[in-house]
């Protein structure tokens, strides 16, 4: 099974592949961070106030978010308004 988790959306196009590619030594350290940060943040983080705290690009914060999601590292319990108004989840490490 590929880690690439969205695959099906942009169907193996070779500029995806290389980007993701471009970013895998980048992913135990942004994991790190991430996890960092919700240690410090006792009522949770939106990704969308991860993006501003840690200065990360939206495209790499919310790929780290899937990722940590899909391995069970991260819970959501709630819901808050991001910067444009819209309603985003509240995540927490998952062992909170």
């Amino acid at each position: 099974m590929s880690d690439d988790i969205i695959a099906n959306y942009h169907g193996g196009h070779s500029r995806s592949v290389e980007a993701r590619e471009a970013t895998k030594p980048r992913k135990n350290t942004d994991y790190l961070r991430i996890l960092a940060l919700l240690h410090q943040r006792p009522a949770g983080l939106t990704c969308d106030e991860a993006e501003i705290l840690l200065g990360m690009r939206h495209q790499t914060c919310s790929a780290r978010f899937s990722d940590m999601k899909r391995k069970g590292w991260l819970v959501t319990r709630g819901k808050r308004r991001t910067r444009s108004g819209c309603s985003a989840d509240v995540h927490f490490e998952a062992s909170t």
